[in-house]
């Protein structure tokens, strides 16, 4: 049986553009395609790079319901995907793009050794669409190998 990784992460948005501008020029990552959902439905749908061999699928329909208010952390104990969490390596120069792009961050916190992929610092914020987003800066990261052996004890 084959290994299974993340390619993409579908995220239904109320405003392409936004959603596209944000992902871009605020967190800096690369729109790769954009096109009509075609025979999939009335809207569009893009492609954003999201590092290594990872990407949003973003999608849009006339008809689409808005998300309902959740809190960005799971601290809110809300089923469902509260955030989505990006690695980045400047946090501050980050949130001074999303300030200038009218967000504000809602919670940060100090990472410290016992956590299972090392030790930095983290904040959450709401994006377009209501979509919510963490961002972690790493002092210290262990590999993805690292972290698979210690889920073999």
């Amino acid at each position: 049986m084959g290994k299974a990784d993340l390619h993409h992460i579908g995220i239904w948005v109320s405003d392409m553009d936004e959603m596209i501008l944000f992902l871009t020029d605020v967190l800096g990552l690369t729109l790769v395609s954009r096109t009509s959902r075609g025979s999939m439905g009335p809207g569009e749908r893009a492609f954003v790079h999201a590092g290594g061999t990872q990407f949003f699928e973003l999608l849009s329909e006339p008809n689409a319901v808005a998300r309902p208010e959740m809190l960005v952390h799971p601290v809110g104990h809300v089923i469902g995907v509260p955030h989505v969490c990006l690695r980045v390596s400047d946090i501050g120069a980050v949130e001074k793009r999303l300030a200038a792009a009218g967000m504000k961050v809602s919670q940060r916190i100090s990472i410290g050794d016992d956590f299972v992929f090392g030790r930095g610092e983290a904040v959450w914020f709401t994006g377009p669409s209501g979509v919510g987003f963490e961002l972690f800066r790493f002092d210290s990261e262990r590999g993805a190998d690292a972290i698979v052996r210690l889920g073999d004890h």
